[in-house]
């Protein structure tokens, strides 16, 4: 799919289907076509029954990472990982490709990267034809994309038909493309057809914007001896793998690292990495230089650097790595990555949180079309937190309503999992300007992030984005239902972001037993301790506390102790014992929380697995002296220890309808028992290690 705004020339090659044989490259690669003598001859290899389905490709996303068997020689390094685009290319360090395509090779944006037919291509829509495969064998990957459509701006969204293949040769590095047939119009600047190597400005295009025939083949083949010796160290990731924005707050501390890789296929001698954070203004807060040794081609070391980074004010920085006194090196465009760091205040009353600056470029994004979104993922600068509201800026709107979700970060590998809060919005309440739309109910949250989508509910409504740098490659683009990385996400930010509070709220829970573990062995009457925490930021005080033993009768008791600050925890002992029974039993204790204002619940509960015997002295079955019998009201009992003891009173169906604990004086004590229904009943009492019991009857 095509963004609306702006609408890029295409630069076309000059390339003509009539060459059968071109290159070579800065590296060396040549190739050859199925019209040249000595060129590869065409023949189609049908995976379709013994390769892997590969599902979810949609609208300009990719499939992957796919990690190949062995490794599959590219340029002057291994690559092993693939992801599979549904227009038509496989990557090998990811990211995604779409219209309009960039012309071959050229630095930035994706590279690393194999186009077999690159265009626009749609798997998506009801009825669309197109399906991929791969298979993985021990001497060559087989990736076939059949019947894959264009992608059309008019219903279903998809036409033409584009069966062709890709051949990776694990054995000969050779890169083979078949065509089976292509045919109808794109609206891009496709087909492009070549390679590109991890540095954008060396690769070999076969053709831009030109159809292959059917039955056509074309080999790429990596030189024996390389036009280049390529000295090249670059920095792999800033922070985390991936570069990835973070937002933080004042007074917080934040590690620095990073990691850097000889990417060339020569030794390094040792260099230098310098290592800044910059201001918005453009003043250095934090340098630091480290002395990087000698890396042998290939290799890569990751470095925690020493000084961390505590912001003292509120704003946009970069945490910036520069490699430099390489000498030799033949490129440096990878020498320098910055990662992007927004700070807020975690006192103010509330922040809207997003990676956007102030500024956005005034024209925005629309997809064409106007089916499709804009999601980032962000992690709440501080917790615990609320998340209240999404927010979005809007540039213009002709005339069309949108929705606004987020997703919880637990779906697979951090990727956006189960739906939270979902809203439209109508024309006159998404017009041009700034908006806040609460949620239908504030998310409490303690840990991770949450994905903020965007999504058009009709054309002509444009999100504003930020074309200032730093970015923070937390952008994403949703079409018809499929995510991928946003194509432009290193030169684009989005206005799109969420509300963060830090009120009072409480949550207190269980974080463990004291003096109970699992396994244990319970043969005498023991009290129940658990340790109950203040996961919150208000203190904590007047809740519940409970607990059950093997699906028995719960135990509840109110915590009446001074109030629990934030962050703190209390040893809370239950009155009531957990006593032995008649005959032994294992299963699992549990002890909770309840707190009518507490709404996260993920942390109220801990259970152990005990096994509960029976103890010698309640195997004595010594019995007590109980009247009236019947009882209206209270029942007496004699010859039981003075002290205290604990009680039980079992139906005829041997269910426990009363429990608890009562002093005994003399050898005697009195029960309750008004509450209970007319009928038999048996008392068990434990004191000083043994057992007792005794029956009686209940009349009103």
């Amino acid at each position: 799919m095509k963004r609306k705004y702006p609408l890029l020339a295409a630069l076309l090659s000059a390339s003509s289907l009539m060459a059968a044989q071109g290159g070579p490259d800065q590296y060396g690669y040549t190739w050859k076509d199925s019209n040249e003598p000595g060129g590869p001859v065409y023949s189609w290899i049908d995976i379709t029954s013994d390769g892997i389905p590969v599902t979810g490709l949609a609208d300009d996303n990719t499939f992957g990472p796919y990690i190949m068997s062995g490794n599959m020689p590219y340029y002057w390094y291994d690559v092993k990982k693939v992801w599979i685009g549904s227009n038509g290319y496989v990557a090998f360090n990811g990211g995604n490709i779409a219209a309009n395509f960039p012309v071959l090779p050229s630095a930035g944006g994706t590279d690393n990267y194999v186009a077999v037919f690159m265009a626009d291509l749609n798997f998506a829509g009801a009825g669309n034809p197109g399906q991929c495969f791969l298979k993985d064998e021990p001497a060559r990957l087989i990736i076939s994309w059949i019947n894959a459509p264009f992608w059309s701006v008019n219903a279903p969204g998809y036409t033409g038909s584009n069966t062709f293949q890709l051949i990776l040769n694990k054995q000969d590095s050779t890169i083979t493309m078949q065509y089976q047939n292509c045919s109808g119009t794109t609206g891009s600047n496709g087909p492009v057809i070549g390679i590109e190597s991890v540095i954008g400005s060396v690769g070999l295009a076969r053709s831009q914007s030109l159809m292959p025939a059917a039955g056509y083949a074309v080999r790429f083949y990596n030189p024996a001896n390389p036009l280049m010796q390529v000295k090249d160290a670059a920095v792999e990731w800033v922070g985390e793998p991936g570069t990835g924005g973070i937002t933080m707050s004042t007074g917080a501390s934040l590690t620095l690292a990073t990691q850097v890789q000889n990417v060339g296929n020569q030794p390094l001698e040792a260099f230098t990495l310098t290592s800044k954070v910059i201001s918005s203004t453009g003043q250095t807060l934090v340098t630091e230089t480290v002395n990087v040794p000698a890396m042998q081609a290939g290799n890569n070391l990751e470095f925690t650097l020493t000084q961390p980074f505590a912001p003292t004010a509120t704003g946009i920085y970069r945490h910036q790595v520069v490699l430099s006194g390489i000498n030799g090196e033949s490129i440096t465009d990878n020498n320098t990555m910055e990662r992007k760091i927004v700070v807020y205040a975690p006192t103010a009353a509330e922040n809207l949180v997003s990676w956007a600056g102030p500024t956005d470029d005034g024209i925005g994004l629309a997809w064409n079309g106007g089916n499709g979104g804009i999601a980032v993922y962000i992690m709440p600068p501080f917790y615990p937190c609320q998340v209240t509201a999404t927010t979005v800026r809007i540039n213009s709107n002709g005339g069309s309503g949108f929705a606004m979700m987020v997703y919880d970060d637990d779906g697979p590998n951090g990727g956006p999992g189960t739906l939270l809060d979902s809203s439209v919005v109508s024309v006159a309440n998404g017009g041009a300007g700034d908006h806040v739309y609460p949620l239908f109910s504030p998310l409490q949250c303690t840990s991770g992030g949450y994905y903020v989508v965007w999504y058009m509910l009709g054309p002509n409504v444009n999100i504003a984005r930020n074309m200032v740098a730093p970015f923070s490659l937390r952008c994403f683009e949703v079409l018809s239902g499929a995510w991928a990385e946003y194509r432009d996400r290193t030169t684009t930010d989005f206005h799109l972001g969420m509300k963060v509070l830090k009120p009072p709220f409480l949550d207190i829970g269980v974080s463990g037993l004291v003096g109970i573990n699992n396994g244990q062995q319970i043969s005498t009457p023991t009290t129940v301790q658990a340790l109950v925490q203040n996961f919150g930021n208000t203190p904590a005080s007047a809740f519940q506390v409970h607990y059950r033993y093997n699906n028995g009768p719960v135990v509840s008791q109110s915590y009446t102790g001074g109030a629990i600050a934030p962050g703190n925890a209390a040893i809370f002992a239950f009155t009531q014992q957990l006593l032995p029974q008649v005959n032994p039993s294992s299963g699992a204790l549990c002890v909770w929380t309840s707190a009518a204002a507490d709404t996260l619940h993920q942390n109220d509960t801990t259970c152990v697995n005990i096994d509960v015997l029976a103890g010698v002295g309640e195997l004595r079955g010594q019995q007590v002296s109980l009247w009236p019998s019947p009882a209206n009201d209270h029942i007496a009992l004699a010859g039981v220890p003075d002290g205290p003891f604990a009680f039980r009173v079992v139906d005829a169906r041997g269910a426990v309808v009363l429990q608890g604990e009562q002093r005994a004086s003399g050898g005697r004590s009195m029960i309750d028992v008004a509450q209970l229904p007319a009928g038999p009943y048996v008392l068990h009492c434990t004191a000083a290690g043994a057992a007792f019991s005794g029956r009686f009857m209940v009349a009103h």
